[in-house]
């Protein structure tokens, strides 16, 4: 797994670098949000105005299920990689053991976000939290 330092070098650079707007974070589903304020068309235009103008970005979407790429028990997935836990039925138990094969020893933080840059992206994405509960990131509740 990537350390936090890793990840939070990857965030930074990328913001630093392509000046990447900061999006907040949707809250655990064990809090109450309260409902927002419908938002009028201009409203949405101002907000979304940077999105129109930067128009090339790089979604990275990266995590756990990358250790068994896409093949279970002998069979290869004809769904997308990263819903093999659903598709494959895999018992939680034995999908956690992917954590500790999960160590991506040549992750380039620098060089994904050069790559990046080079090709003329304005923006990096990254999937820090998985549906199926993998963090890329360590946390007093991600152990």
């Amino acid at each position: 797994m990537p350390t936090g330092a890793t990840l939070r070098t990857l965030v930074l650079m990328a913001t630093a670098v392509l000046s990447t707007p900061v999006v907040a974070s949707q809250p655990p589903a064990n809090t109450q949000t309260p409902a927002a304020p419908a938002e009028t068309g201009p409203q949405r235009d101002a907000r979304m105005r940077w999105w129109r103008e930067a128009r090339f970005g790089l979604f990275v979407h990266w995590g756990l299920y990358a250790v068994p790429a896409g093949e279970w028990e002998g069979q290869r997935s004809k769904e997308v990689g990263e819903w093999i836990m659903s598709w494959a039925n895999i018992p939680r138990a034995d999908y956690e053991k992917f954590a500790a094969q999960f160590d991506p020893e040549k992750f380039d933080a620098a060089g994904w976000v050069a790559t990046a840059k080079a090709a003329g992206m304005k923006y990096i994405v990254i999937t820090s939290k998985h549906h199926e509960g993998f963090a890329m990131y360590d946390s007093a509740v991600s152990d």
